[in-house]
């Protein structure tokens, strides 16, 4: 099972044309990250203003950090459940 992403970008970005530019971006980030994902994760990426004017590379370090930060913490989160053995 492969990691599943979802992208939003709202009418506060900007018209239509913005709001494509700033999914497009996205997409483009976490097809270069896609290795990174967690399988069997969902993940949703919400478009901000910033997407907009900042330089590409600024916003992939920033996005590097962001998924190396939820993958820690989900597998951090997955290993505090145990399976239910009551008996």
């Amino acid at each position: 099972m492969t990691a599943r992403v979802g992208f939003t970008a709202s009418k506060k970005i900007g018209n239509a044309v913005s709001r494509n530019f700033a999914k497009r971006r996205m997409r483009a980030l976490i097809s270069r990250q896609s290795d990174t994902l967690v399988e069997a994760t969902d993940y949703v990426v919400i478009a901000r203003q910033a997407m907009l004017v900042k330089k590409f590379s600024d916003i992939e370090a920033e996005m590097i950090g962001a998924i190396h930060a939820l993958n820690k913490k989900m597998l951090l989160r997955k290993a505090d459940i145990k399976p239910n053995s009551s008996t």
